[in-house]
C-alpha cells in the first residue's frame, strides 16, 4: 500500500499531464492555422504584385520584319524588375518554345488562354521561385519569376505575431493553474501540518469549519475514525488499569501470607521453596504496579492528563531520598547534582520516570559502584539524567532496551523489562525524548529531555 501511494501522481502532476499536452496541441493547431493563413496572404498579395511586370512586358512585344522583339529599353527593364529583397527574371517565348528574350532557365508554363494569368512554382538555378505567366494577344508567353524571400519573411512575421501571444497565454495558463492548485490545496497542507505535529495518541478531531466543501466529507469520515479509535483506546486502557489494579490486591494478600509463613520454623528445603514463591509474588506485584503506571501514562497521552507546572529538581530530590536506603544496602554511592528544571506536565508520571531510571541504575550497578542523578536547563530544554559506573549496555542492544519486556541477554537480576518502557512512554507523553549513551570509564547514562515552558528563563 505504501509503495502504491508513493508512486501515485500528485494533483499538480496530474494537472500538468493534462494541461501541457492539451496546450501543446493547441499551439500546434494555432501554428498550423497561422501558417496556412500567412501562406495564403503572402501568396495572394505578392502574386498580385508579380503580375504587374508580366502585363507590362506583354504590352511591349512587337512583331516586325525581322521577327518578334521586346520593345523596351534595358534601363526600363531593370527598373521594372528591380526589387530590394528578391531577384526577378523574365522570359518571353513563342508558341514553339523559342525563347525570344530573357532567361531560358524558367520552366515552360502549362497551356494558357489569351489574357489568363497563371501562377506556379519553379526553380531558377538552385533557388525556388514563384512564376507568373500570361499569353499575350499576339501569341507569346510572358513569364516573370521571383525568389521567395519577401514571402518567407511575411510568413514568419505572421507566425510570430500569432504564436508568441499563444505561447505566452499557454505559459500564463500553466502558472495560473499551478498557483490555483497550490491555493486550493492549502487546506490539505494545513491538515497535514496539524497531523504531523500531533503526538502518537492525540486523537482529538480535526476542525471541520474551515475545510472546503470538497474535502469536508473526508474530514468528517476521518474524525469518525478517530472517534472509534479513541473509544477503543479508552476501553483498552480501562481494561489494563482494572486488570493491574485487581491483581495487586490478591498478590498483596499472598505476599503477606508467605511472609507470615516465613516467620515460622521451617525445614531448609521447605523454606527455600516458600522464599522462591515469595520472590515470584514480589515480582508479580512489581509487574502489576508497572502495568498500572504504563496504563496511566498511555491514558494521560490520549486524554491530555493532569498538567501543571513543577520543577524536576524537586521531584528528583524526593526520588533520591526514597532510594537512599536501597543504595546503602548495596553499598552504592547515590549522588546528585540538581539545578532548576521547570517543566509543565504530570508530576506523578515524571516521578515514575525518575524512579524507574534510578531503580534500573541501582539494580544493575555492582556493589560499591556509584549512581548520579542530574537535572538542569540548557538550549531551551530541561533534562534529567541518571548515570552509573556499572557494566553498561552493549551497543547492539541500545535500540531495544526501551521495548516492553525486553531484557539484555545475560543480564542478572529479576527485572520485568517494563521499567525503561515506562520511561520512554512518559517522555513521549511530555513531548520529550530519552537517550542512552555509554559513560566514559564504563557504565551508562540515560538522559530525558523535554521542551522548556515558554515563560521559562535560564537562571
Amino acid at each position: 500500500m505504501r509503495e502504491r501511494l508513493a508512486g501515485a501522481p500528485s494533483v499538480r502532476r496530474r494537472l500538468l499531464l493534462f494541461l501541457v499536452p492539451a496546450l501543446l496541441l493547441l499551439v500546434i493547431g494555432a501554428g498550423s492555422l497561422a501558417y496556412l493563413v500567412a501562406l495564403s496572404v503572402a501568396t495572394t498579395n505578392y502574386d498580385r504584385s508579380l503580375l504587374d511586370p508580366v502585363l507590362d512586358l506583354a504590352e511591349n512585344i512587337r512583331v516586325g520584319a525581322d521577327g518578334p522583339r521586346l520593345d523596351m529599353l534595358l534601363q526600363a527593364q531593370q527598373a521594372l524588375l528591380f526589387d530590394h529583397a528578391d531577384t526577378l527574371v523574365f522570359q518571353i517565348r513563342a508558341i514553339d518554345s523559342t525563347v525570344i528574350a530573357g532567361t531560358p532557365a524558367l520552366a515552360a508554363p502549362p497551356p494558357l488562354a489569351v489574357g489568363e494569368p497563371r501562377f506556379y512554382d519553379g526553380m531558377y538555378g538552385k533557388e525556388p521561385v514563384r512564376i507568373a505567366a500570361v499569353l499575350s494577344r499576339n501569341g507569346f508567353y510572358v513569364l516573370v519569376g521571383e525568389t521567395l524571400h519577401k514571402r518567407q519573411r511575411l510568413i514568419w512575421e505572421v507566425l510570430a505575431a500569432e504564436l508568441v501571444p499563444t505561447l505566452l497565454i499557454a505559459l500564463v495558463v500553466i502558472v495560473l493553474a499551478w498557483t490555483g492548485v497550490t491555493h486550493g490545496l492549502a487546506p490539505l497542507a494545513r491538515i497535514r501540518d496539524e497531523l504531523q505535529g500531533r503526538g502518537p495518541d492525540d486523537l482529538h478531531p480535526l476542525d471541520e469549519t474551515s475545510a472546503p466543501p470538497e474535502i469536508s466529507p473526508a474530514i468528517k469520515a476521518f474524525n469518525n475514525l478517530l472517534g472509534r479509535i479513541r473509544v477503543a483506546s479508552a476501553v483498552q486502557q480501562r481494561f489494563l488499569a482494572s486488570a493491574a489494579h485487581q491483581l495487586r490486591t490478591p498478590l498483596a494478600g499472598v505476599r503477606m501470607h508467605l511472609e507470615l509463613v516465613l516467620r515460622r520454623d521451617l525445614a531448609g528445603d521447605l523454606r527455600a521453596e516458600i522464599e522462591s514463591a515469595h520472590m515470584a509474588t514480589m515480582r508479580a506485584s512489581q509487574l502489576a504496579a508497572q502495568l498500572l503506571v504504563l496504563a496511566r501514562a498511555e491514558g494521560a497521552g490520549a486524554t491530555g492528563g493532569d498538567t501543571e507546572r513543577f520543577d524536576l529538581r524537586d521531584i528528583a530530590a524526593t526520588a533520591v531520598q526514597q532510594w537512599v536506603p536501597r543504595a546503602l544496602a548495596r553499598s552504592i554511592d547515590l549522588g546528585f547534582a540538581l539545578e532548576p528544571a521547570p517543566l509543565c506536565g504530570n508530576p506523578l508520571l515524571m516521578a515514575e520516570l525518575l524512579n524507574n531510571l534510578i531503580d534500573n541504575a541501582i539494580r544493575y550497578t555492582p556493589q560499591g559502584g556509584a549512581v548520579t542523578v542530574c537535572t538542569g536547563h540548557a538550549d531551551g530544554e530541561v533534562f534529567v539524567s541518571v548515570e552509573d559506573n556499572g557494566n553498561g549496555i552493549p551497543e547492539e542492544a541500545r535500540d531495544r532496551v526501551f521495548e516492553r519486556f525486553y531484557r539484555v541477554p545475560g543480564t542478572p537480576g529479576e527485572g520485568s523489562g517494563l521499567g525503561l518502557a515506562i520511561v520512554h512512554e512518559v517522555a513521549e507523553r511530555h513531548r520529550g525524548t530519552v537517550g542512552l549513551e555509554a559513560r566514559a570509564g564504563g557504565g551508562a547514562r540515560f538522559t530525558a529531555r523535554f521542551p522548556a515552558p515558554a515563560t521559562t528563563k535560564r537562571t
